[in-house]
């Protein structure tokens, strides 16, 4: 019981530290952000929609043969049951808008249009979701699979001059699949 404490609150206090980082990233080299976290139901919608390209990947990498992705599949299982399978619900609902917030606001709020104003957005977009699968890397498939999605909120960011909606489907994908992943491995205990 001492680790799953432990781990609640290394995953907040890490996910928390990113938005931080990110706020200050945004002071000190004074890139356009608070205009970009408007809350309005079309943002909440789109935010919401956004989710549903993710969850169909999701199910459909969570039912393939091709090595790498079942060994992707493997590690994920074994990853959120380690640090996920005794959490409730509630933990992992913090814990992933935590992640939404804080990842959201360090890589798409403060690095990529830090990175655009001494190159181009397109530069910005990739060097950006590269990163950003690098700090998700437990292996070579997932380095692939976390740098497409890194892209995916990405564009979605630039495509609208929005933060909302990245924030809004990173946090909603994250607990979606943390809960999806630990009833498919509750159901294969049965």
């Amino acid at each position: 019981m001492q680790y799953k404490g432990r781990t609640f609150a290394w995953a907040m206090l890490l996910e928390t530290s990113l938005g931080f980082a990110g706020v200050g990233l945004v002071w000190w080299t004074s890139v356009p952000f608070f205009s970009r976290l408007d809350l309005t139901a079309e943002v909440l919608l789109r935010g919401v929609l956004a989710t549903l390209p993710m969850f169909v990947l999701l199910g459909v990498a969570g039912r393939a043969t091709w090595a790498p992705l079942a060994r992707l599949r493997q590690q994920v299982e074994l990853l959120v049951s380690d640090l996920f399978g005794d959490s409730h619900w509630i933990e992992i609902a913090l814990i992933s808008l935590a992640a939404g917030l804080g990842e959201e606001v360090f890589f798409r709020g403060a690095l990529q249009p830090w990175i655009t104003t001494w190159t181009n957005p397109l530069f910005a977009l990739c060097a950006v979701s590269l990163l950003f699968g690098f700090a998700h890397a437990i292996s070579t498939t997932y380095l692939v699979a976390a740098t497409l999605i890194g892209g995916y909120f990405g564009w979605l960011a630039i495509a609208y001059d929005d933060l909302v909606a990245p924030i809004i489907a990173h946090a909603l994908y994250d607990f979606g699949a943390i809960v999806y992943i630990r009833q498919r491995l509750m159901r294969g205990k049965r």
